[in-house]
């Protein structure tokens, strides 16, 4: 067997299941409470600590969150995978830092 036809192992697969499981959801809580902190339409953050704290946030938890996500896919594949992944986590950081420097 080639590596691009290797399958990975269940175990590596398992832990990148479930770390993107458990880095995802925050990850997604915290871009949720700063973009609707930023577009929403009560004031409900009047002082913009929402939209601050949880940019700052999701960008930290995008960044491992960014490496474990190709682990979830087959050997071959990982490597674009963690291209995509990249250019992902390029495309919302900038557009967090844009809603939060924009507020």
């Amino acid at each position: 067997m080639n590596s691009t036809t290797a399958p990975a192992s269940p175990a590596v697969r398992i832990i990148g299941i479930v770390l993107t499981v458990l880095l995802g959801v925050p990850f997604l809580l915290f871009s949720w409470m700063a973009l609707s902190s930023r577009f929403g339409w009560s004031d409900s953050d009047p002082h913009g600590y929402a939209l601050i704290f949880g940019s700052l946030f999701a960008i930290a938890l995008a960044i491992p969150l960014t490496v474990t996500v190709p682990l979830i896919l087959p050997r071959g594949r990982r490597a674009t995978a963690g291209i995509v992944s990249a250019a992902a986590f390029l495309v919302i950081a900038v557009g967090l830092f844009a809603a939060l420097l924009t507020a």
